[in-house]
């Protein structure tokens, strides 16, 4: 493989990720992102209702007009929305009750109505397949880096297991959570740059 598409196969994990870079998705993990098991729910869903979409959504001809084409996808991701509602519901009940309003919000986000069109569909299945779930991935590290940081801050403990007194309480608050994403969308803008500067100077060498 290119060093050219190497680089863009992980596009989706920092140099495009969707919350940190690109400004995308960022609501459920800022105001819902608050525990790491949260976080899980919120990861998990996004994953089998944007994942199994975008999938399924590709054999939609592309002869049909543009509008209803993205209506159709939000409706294969309503369909998808039950049974991952349903089995986070066995499995994490009150953690899924608590972060169902995000759960819902999925099935119109932007990963499955912009980049199928501007990104994933321009590409064979295959490579398609892999591209979007690095971009899932990539709304995973995300999700779970301010999830696992606020719960050791808010409460002391992480996915429930007490690590010590909480540090900071106001740690759960989504002002807090802008915060943080900020911070980390900072650092992450900042390797990318360092990155695209130090190629810039091996070529010009």
């Amino acid at each position: 493989m290119s060093s050219i598409k190497r680089k863009s196969a992980t596009d989706g994990l920092f140099r495009q990720n969707i919350a940190l870079m690109s400004g995308l998705v960022t609501a459920p993990i800022i105001v819902a992102s608050t525990t790491a098991e949260r976080a899980l729910v919120l990861v998990i869903s996004f994953f089998l209702i944007s994942y199994t979409s975008i999938l399924l959504c590709r054999f939609i001809p592309q002869k049909i007009v543009y509008s209803f084409r993205i209506l159709m996808y939000a409706m294969v991701a309503a369909v998808m929305f039950i049974p991952t509602a349903f089995l986070l519901n066995l499995w994490l009940p009150q953690t899924t009750n608590d972060v169902m309003i995000y759960i819902e919000l999925t099935v119109v986000n932007s990963l499955l109505l912009a980049k199928t069109e501007t990104r994933f569909y321009l590409k064979p299945y295959g490579e398609m397949a892999l591209d979007a779930l690095i971009f899932i991935a990539g709304y995973a590290i995300a999700a779970f880096a301010v999830g696992f940081v606020r719960e050791v801050l808010a409460f002391g403990t992480l996915f429930n297991f007490r690590l010590c007194d909480p540090i900071m309480p106001a740690a759960k608050s989504p002002f807090f959570g802008f915060i943080l994403l900020g911070i980390f969308a900072a650092v992450c803008r900042a390797l990318s740059g360092r990155r695209r500067r130090k190629r810039r100077s091996e070529r010009s060498a």
